[in-house]
């Protein structure tokens, strides 16, 4: 997920914004029949939330005040660093150091912990998997991971109401996305990846960013009393897609609308070329048989003009259709930024151009 301006007019076609004194963990389906959105229930005042900052990673560069609560692995003999007026234990961990596979971190106090340069609020638990790598869990408050995606998805400058629409969409993609973790049974509840939200820890949080959270502490979007799906963008090249577009599932609260603000931005008009080996090779990987690409060919696009479903056409002519959205996970979503583009096929070569 990318940064994004939340129209304060969505307010209205979303149903609501609620305060979440108590938003229940487990979505009751007695609420699916009610039309309007309600305060759903549940005890929020001290919820907290495990976020994945590092996933199966060989090693991990970890930094921590002298003064914590530890188990798992050991810390004595390691370095002493002065960090300003900080001093921190460091330490490389890698799996063969932690003593039953699991270790845990949490600083009294204040201080925060560092994990390969980056700080974090609240405790670290480290898990290694069966292949020896390691992945780090940051567990903390609600409020406080809040802040950390604000600082990673929005400029800290940008005006205050800007800050509070992105950190109320936020909070609701977060205790969404940690109901449906807990329910499958998850180790964490969400990542730290563009997949989810991008959570940058603690030290790029000003006070704008605490200003913006604290005003709008506890506050959600729901539909029939349940969070809604709170996707964001940086850029939608002037028009957004409905849901059922894109997931082959309506949400009434998700439909088409023009969205002029961001033609002037960065990514409004995107380019990217790629050596056709590599797109055959990728798309191999992800199980689509293509021997070899003469052509991308769109089938069907949507009202906003992202394409729906393409094919793939070899030398022989024969096309292997597939989900626009399966083409780009395929091929790789930085590189095709949304599924509103064209594609040119040229000698050893694919050019993709589009919005």
């Amino acid at each position: 997920m990318k940064n994004l301006i939340l129209l304060v007019g969505v307010w209205v076609l979303l149903g609501g914004c609620v305060k979440m004194t108590a938003y229940s963990p487990t979505l009751s389906e007695s609420t699916a029949s009610e039309e309007k959105p309600a305060i759903v229930q549940s005890g929020l005042q001290a919820h907290r939330i495990r976020v994945a900052i590092v996933v199966r990673q060989a090693s991990v560069h970890l930094m921590a005040p002298e003064t914590f609560v530890l188990s798992g692995f050991p810390i004595e003999g390691t370095p002493i660093i002065a960090k300003g007026q900080q001093r921190y234990h460091e330490a490389i961990l890698t799996s063969d150091k932690l003593y039953a596979h699991k270790a845990y971190i949490e600083p009294l106090g204040e201080g925060d912990i560092q994990v390969d340069g980056r700080s974090y609020k609240g405790s670290i638990e480290i898990v290694e998997d069966q292949k020896g790598t390691l992945t780090v869990i940051n567990e903390l408050s609600l409020e406080n991971y809040v802040m950390g995606v604000l600082a990673g998805e929005i400029p800290r400058n940008w005006p205050l109401e800007a800050l509070k629409a992105q950190a109320i969409a936020a909070r609701t993609f977060a205790v969404l996305t940690q109901t449906q973790a807990r329910q499958k049974g998850g180790a964490y509840d969400i990542e730290n990846t563009t997949l989810f939200q991008m959570y940058r820890g603690s030290e790029l949080v000003n006070e704008n960013i605490q200003k913006a959270v604290g005003q709008t502490q506890d506050d959600i979007l729901t539909y029939r009393s349940a969070p809604i799906l709170a996707f964001y963008h940086s850029n939608c090249g002037g028009k957004t897609s409905g849901a059922l577009g894109v997931w082959s599932k309506d949400q009434p609260y998700l439909k088409s609308t023009d969205c002029p603000f961001g033609n002037n931005g960065a990514h409004f008009r995107w380019r990217t070329e790629m050596p056709l080996a590599d797109l055959i090779r990728k798309l191999r990987k992800a199980g689509f048989k293509a021997a070899d690409v003469v052509r991308l060919e769109p089938l069907r696009r949507d009202e906003s003009g992202r394409i729906t479903e393409l094919a793939v056409m070899d030398e022989n002519g024969h096309r292997t259709k597939m989900k626009a959205s399966a083409f780009r996970m395929a091929v790789g979503p930085d590189l095709i930024r949304s599924t509103r583009f064209d594609a040119l096929v040229q000698r050893n070569k694919v050019v993709f151009s589009g919005k």
